[in-house]
C-alpha cells in the first residue's frame, strides 16, 4: 500500500447517513481541503402511500464545503449504498470506485435515472490498494449477501482507518471468496487508529447463518409443490438467485425473471460471471407459456411489498403475463425490513386468497441474514484491535448496543464514540476528539428528483387533517371584504356548506380579521398569514385537527 508521508496533519470524519437509520449510507474522511466519500446510499420511507417512497441523504453541506472529492469509494452493490449515486454526482464532480459487480449494478443505477453521461467508474479489487488524495485505500475481501463486498483500510496521516461497510462472516460462502481474516489481523498488528462497524445485527446473539445454508431448504420446498414455485427476493442478491437457479436445474425446472430489475439483475450476474449456469436454465415468459406450472420456477422482485412490483402485482392478481393459482407455492426469501410490515402482511394474505401456500421467515428457514451477529462483530473488534471505535449502520438503538459491545471486548469506554448523522470527530496522531456538527438529514426522491423533506410532512398533514381553501374577495378600491371568507374543505368536514363548522370558522375568520386592522388588499402577506392562523385555530380548539389552509384573496 502506498505510503502516507504526513504524521500530524488532522483527518476529519463527517456522518451524513447512515447512523440512526436503516439506509441512506453516506460518510465524508476529509484532510487539509480534500476529501474521499464512502458510499452513497438510498432509503426506503414506511410511508410510500404519502409518496414518500425514497430519500436521499441531504448533500448541502458537501456542496458548500469546497472540498475537493478525490473518489467515492464504494463499499458494495445495495441500494442503500449505492442509491443515491445520481443524485450526488449532479452535485459535483468525482470518480467512482468500486469492485466488478458493485460498479455493473452503479451502471445500472445512471441508466434508469437517464443520466446524461455516464460517470467515470474505475474498478478496484480486494488487496490491491489505490491512491485518492491524501489517502491511501485498500479494499478487504469481506462476505456479504451481495458478491464483490469489500472492506475499506484507509491510510490517512493521522493512522489507518478502517471502515468494515456491511458483513458478516461466512465460512462457507457461495462463491468461495471467504472474509479475509489474515488481512484483518495484519492492519491491526500495524496499529488501526479508528475501527468504524456495521451494527446492523447486533442485537442477534451468536453468528449469522451461512448462505449456503438456504439451498437445502429451497431444494426440499420446490420439490414438495406441483404446481408454480415463486421465490422472491432481493434482485440485487445474486448468491440468492444462483441457488434457486442451481435447485431448479436439479429438479427439471426453468427459471423464469419478473420484474424489470429482477431481470436486470439476472443480465448483470451472467455479465459478472456470478450466474455461470448452463443454457436453456433461464428463460422468458414467452417460452414459459408453453410449459407445465411443474416445470416452472420464477423469481420476482418485491418482497418488502413494493406498490409496483411483479410479487405484489401478482397477488393483485394483476400481472400481465403470470398467475397464481390453487398449489402454487411462493416463498418470501428475505427479512421483513421494519416498517414494511403491513404493505407484506396485506401480500400475504392475498396470495393465500388465490390458493397459493406462503413461506416465509417466521414459518421456514428461508432467509439468512448478510449481517454480522454479535461473536463476529467482536471477532472483528480483536482481529483489528483498534484504538478507537464507531458503530455505524443502524438506528440508535443499534449503535448503542455495539457501542457497549465494543467496550467488553476491551475497547476502552474513553476512545468509543457514539454518532448520529450530522455528527463529525476529528483523528489527530491516533486520537480522536469531536468536532462540530454539520447539516445532516434526507430528502424526498420524487419522480428521479430529490426535493424538499417538508413535502412528505405536508402530504401527512393532508391524510391525517385534511385541507381547507379559504376564498376572501375585497374592495380595490375601499379595501372592504366584499364577501367570503368562503371555506371549501377537503378531508376535515363536509365540505358541501353544510358543516354548521364551516360557517362557524368563517365567521370567526371574518371577525379577527376586522379586529386585526390589517390592510385588507390583495398583495399584503400579513393578511393571508392571519387568515391561515385563524383558521387553524378553529380547527384545533374544536375538532383538534390543523389542516393544511391555502389561502387566495381577490380584489374587484
Amino acid at each position: 500500500m502506498p505510503a502516507v508521508t504526513s504524521t500530524s496533519a488532522q483527518v476529519r470524519i463527517v456522518v451524513l447517513g447512515g447512523l440512526r437509520e436503516i439506509g441512506l449510507n453516506l460518510m465524508a474522511i476529509e484532510c487539509t481541503g480534500r476529501a474521499l466519500l464512502i458510499d452513497c446510499g438510498l432509503m426506503f420511507s414506511d410511508e410510500p402511500a404519502l409518496g414518500g417512497g425514497v430519500y436521499a441523504p441531504e448533500m448541502t453541506w458537501l456542496e458548500q464545503s469546497r472540498l475537493t472529492i478525490d473518489a467515492v469509494v464504494l463499499t458494495h452493490a445495495h441500494e442503500d449504498h449505492i442509491g443515491a449515486l445520481p443524485h450526488l454526482l449532479r452535485r459535483i464532480n468525482a470518480p467512482i470506485f468500486g469492485t466488478e459487480v458493485t460498479l455493473a449494478f452503479v451502471r445500472r443505477g445512471f441508466r434508469e435515472a437517464s443520466f446524461d453521461r455516464m460517470p467515470d467508474l474505475r474498478p478496484i479489487a480486494p488487496r490491491r490498494a489505490f491512491s485518492a488524495g491524501p489517502f491511501a485505500v485498500e479494499p478487504i475481501r469481506v462476505t456479504h449477501s451481495t458478491p464483490d463486498s469489500v472492506a475499506l483500510a484507509i491510510r490517512t496521516p493521522a493512522g489507518i482507518i478502517i471502515h468494515s461497510g456491511d458483513f458478516k462472516i461466512d465460512e462457507t460462502p457461495i462463491d468461495g471468496e471467504h472474509f479475509d481474516r489474515e488481512r484483518f489481523a495484519e492492519l491491526g498488528a500495524e496499529g488501526v487508529a479508528l475501527l468504524l462497524s456495521d451494527s446492523t445485527n447486533v442485537e442477534r446473539a451468536g453468528r449469522s447463518g451461512s448462505e449456503s445454508s438456504i439451498k437445502p431448504v429451497i431444494r426440499d420446498l420446490a420439490r414438495r409443490t406441483r404446481g408454480r414455485f415463486f421465490l422472491s427476493a432481493f434482485s440485487s442478491h445474486l448468491h440468492r438467485i444462483r441457488q434457486v437457479a442451481e435447485v431448479a436445474h436439479e429438479l427439471g425446472r426453468h427459471v423464469v425473471p419478473l420484474g424489470r430489475r429482477m431481470a436486470e439483475s439476472v443480465r448483470l450476474g451472467f455479465e459478472t460471471g456470478q450466474l455461470a449456469m448452463p443454457r436453456g436454465v433461464f428463460i422468458e415468459q414467452g417460452e414459459a407459456d408453453f410449459l407445465e406450472p411443474s416445470k416452472l420456477a420464477y423469481i420476482a422482485s418485491g418482497s418488502q411489498g413494493e406498490p409496483r412490483s411483479a410479487l405484489t402485482r401478482l397477488a393483485a392478481d394483476s400481472h400481465p403475463r403470470v398467475h397464481v393459482d390453487e398449489g402454487d407455492l411462493v416463498v418470501l426469501s428475505s427479512r421483513f425490513i421494519p416498517g414494511n410490515e403491513r404493505a407484506i402482511h396485506h401480500v400475504v394474505n392475498r396470495l393465500y386468497k388465490l390458493g397459493a401456500e406462503v413461506i416465509y421467515e417466521d414459518i421456514a428457514p428461508v432467509h439468512v441474514s448478510g449481517h454480522a451477529n454479535q461473536d463476529e462483530l467482536t471477532e472483528l473488534i480483536n482481529l483489528v484491535r483498534p484504538q478507537n471505535f464507531v458503530p455505524i449502520h443502524g438506528e440508535y438503538r443499534h449503535l448503542a448496543r455495539h457501542f457497549a459491545l465494543a467496550i467488553a471486548a476491551g475497547v476502552p469506554e474513553r476512545n468509543c464514540f457514539l454518532l448520529e448523522d450530522g455528527d463529525s470527530i476529528s483523528i489527530r496522531d491516533g486520537v480522536v476528539s469531536r468536532t462540530r456538527q454539520e447539516l445532516a438529514g434526507r430528502v424526498v426522491v420524487d419522480g428521479g428528483e430529490s426535493g424538499d423533506p417538508a413535502l412528505v410532512g405536508e402530504r401527512r398533514v393532508l391524510a391525517r387533517d385534511g385541507t381547507v381553501t379559504a376564498i376572501l374577495v375585497i374592495s380595490a378600491k375601499t379595501g372592504e371584504i366584499v364577501s367570503g371568507p368562503d371555506l371549501v374543505s377537503r378531508g376535515l368536514v363536509i365540505g358541501d356548506g353544510t358543516s354548521i363548522h364551516m360557517r362557524r370558522a368563517s365567521a370567526e375568520v371574518r371577525q379577527r380579521l376586522m379586529r386585526a386592522g390589517l390592510p385588507l388588499r390583495a398583495d399584503e402577506p400579513r393578511l393571508k398569514d392571519e387568515i391561515v392562523r385563524s383558521v387553524k385555530r378553529y380547527f384545533s380548539d374544536e375538532l383538534g385537527k390543523r389542516p393544511l389552509v391555502i389561502p387566495y384573496v381577490a380584489e374587484i
